[in-house]
């Protein structure tokens, strides 16, 4: 008989703010840090370990969008390599746009956008 995937689930409280707790055996077994990245595939909620040099790291993002436009083949690896290369170009623009409404004294305040964020996020 195989065993079920899902035989060691666990139910887990969602709080009014949307919150859970992740429990400490899964914590531990996929050595979770400060960070998660969660996304949706069909139907499930996945959540999985994070790492710092992943944050600017798109490739997920992008296979998973070219996976789901049904490219295959030569023309994903071309279309991958395209859109990472923009997605590249974007961050750096949006890094010298920031940077010169700084020097300009446009913009706001760390404060400001620390507390835009959080309402954002309900947080």
């Amino acid at each position: 008989m195989s065993e079920n995937k899902y035989s060691d689930h666990k139910i887990i409280r969602v709080t009014s703010k949307r919150q859970l707790t992740i429990p400490k055996k899964y914590f531990d077994a996929l050595s979770i840090g400060e960070q998660v990245k969660c996304y949706l595939d069909g139907e499930r909620l996945v959540i999985e370990p994070a790492h710092a040099d992943e944050f600017w790291d798109f490739s997920t993002d992008i296979l998973r969008e070219l996976v789901a436009e049904s490219y295959a083949g030569e023309d994903l690896l071309r279309e991958f390599e395209s859109r990472k290369c923009k997605v590249a170009q974007a961050l750096e623009r949006m890094v010298g746009d920031a940077r010169d409404d700084v020097m300009a004294g446009r913009g706001r305040s760390a404060e400001d956008v620390f507390k835009a964020l959080l309402d954002d996020y309900d947080v």
